[in-house]
């Protein structure tokens, strides 16, 4: 009786939201495509109320489709892309999820006191920020990663929970893999230096590049650890390989880098046949594929007109900057704007391309020592979890984890992956699901 009358409360509610939020949007002064995604994504923010498993699944699987908005120009609100009000949503859905389990929170990852500790700095630095509206969208992009990070941990219960979620995030990949196929052939991709770079339905091939490492890896993750004799082993197994072609066509040397650590250091552990089959097709790949083969020749033979040899000079420029506010930094999602400030427009592009300069650049070593020690901390976390785990899957998932953490982590130094909020929502997600298995075992 208490369900039905919930179900009934909760089909008002969000009738009356509904009709309350399209008088109110359809009466802005905007362009029929933004005012059309905005009550898009008020329905599917009230209809994932009636289920909010599945509701966050979903959200999780179409934000790698909705930056097509904002790179083919289809959403325009002054000061506010698609993203961030994607990212509003979420956030809100999220408070929602975690005041309905309120009870359970006492169980909450600890992992979630370090994340509270480098928010609190990130909200402090607002009282110094010298752009206050670009402080304030970094800080919700930060939120919006951790209460995706707590919902998570009090909507996945159980193996089959689990499960779940592993396939959302490896298909959410294949719209955006599809479309960058379709730029492939068309040649509609971003060109440079007469290269046609794949980007599907983000708004940079670095992007989409770092987002497929993850489900890349949890399609290898899937494919060899369920009996060969499933062709749903060998469904993943190409997903993996498509997604690794793709990743190749993105140009993205970090990328290649963190693909071909993962697949060693997987092999390394425990799949030694596997790590010689992929090493042997990556090898083909390089030897037979100019465009792949030159661009990762540059990572070691640069020269100065190389993008590497730049990002060495932007670094430079980019710590001296740093150093002026070393303790407290400028305030939250400023780094690009700092480096705006001081550096000349006509040496380039002003993103700091390194994730602990950016950190350093917008909270100091306050805020980089923070963020090291939840990384470390969730590093810790995973080893532990991998040594002590009883369940093979569980304990691989883990160590799989861990490799992708690490690997990640490392071409953090050499571009911004912390940025690529796609990336961060479903890998924090997934961190918050794992916890719980450990609870209900112990």
């Amino acid at each position: 009786m208490r369900e039905k009358s919930r179900l009934r409360f909760l089909i008002i509610a969000a009738a009356s939201f509904f009709i309350l939020g399209a008088t109110f949007v359809l009466s802005l002064p905007l362009e029929n495509p933004t005012k059309f995604l905005l009550l898009t994504l008020i329905a599917l923010f009230l209809g994932s109320l009636f289920d909010y498993q599945k509701g966050f699944l979903l959200f999780l699987f179409l934000r790698p489709i909705i930056d097509l908005a904002t790179t083919k120009g289809i959403f325009y609100l002054e000061n506010f892309n698609i993203n961030a009000i994607y990212g509003f949503f979420m956030i809100v859905f999220s408070l929602i999820i975690i005041f309905d389990h309120r009870r359970e929170m006492k169980k909450t990852p600890y992992l979630t006191v370090f994340w509270a500790a480098f928010l609190l700095w990130s909200i402090i630095s607002l009282f110094y920020s010298f752009n206050i509206l670009e402080s304030f969208k970094e800080l919700s992009r930060y939120l919006s990663i951790f209460f995706n990070f707590l919902a998570a941990s009090l909507l996945f219960k159980d193996n089959d929970d689990l499960s779940r979620l592993i396939k959302t995030i490896i298909w959410s990949a294949f719209i955006p893999s599809i479309m960058a196929t379709v730029q492939y052939f068309d040649e509609s991709g971003l060109i440079e230096d007469q290269i046609n770079r794949v980007y599907g339905s983000m708004v940079h091939p670095n992007m989409l590049a770092f987002f497929l490492t993850l489900p890349i890896i949890l399609a290898i993750f899937i494919f060899l650890n369920i009996r060969k004799q499933r062709v749903e082993a060998y469904v993943y197994l190409l997903l993996a390989a498509f997604y690794s072609s793709i990743l190749f066509l993105t140009y993205t040397r970090g990328a290649y880098v963190v693909l071909l650590l993962m697949l060693f250091l997987v092999g390394l552990f425990h799949f030694r046949r596997f790590l010689l089959f992929s090493l042997t097709a990556l090898l083909l790949i390089y030897a037979f594929y100019g465009p792949v083969q030159d661009r990762f020749n540059t990572i070691i033979n640069y020269g100065e007109s190389d993008s590497i040899s730049w990002r060495l000079d932007l670094y430079r420029d980019s710590i001296s900057y740093a150093a002026k506010k070393p303790l407290i930094g400028y305030g939250v999602g400023l780094a690009e704007k700092v480096i705006d400030r001081y550096r000349d427009f006509r040496l380039g592009s002003s993103k700091p391309h390194n994730d602990f300069i950016l950190l350093a650049l917008d909270g100091g070593l306050i805020g980089l020592g923070l963020y090291l020690l939840l990384i470390f901390v969730l590093a810790s976390s995973l080893w532990r979890a991998y040594r002590h785990e009883k369940l093979p899957r569980l304990r691989m998932l883990n160590l799989f984890l861990l490799i992708f953490l690490f690997s990640t982590k490392l071409m953090s130094a050499g571009d911004n992956v912390i940025s690529d909020t796609a990336l961060e929502w479903e890998f924090w997600a997934l961190i918050g699901a794992l916890p719980h298995l450990e609870r209900l075992k112990s």
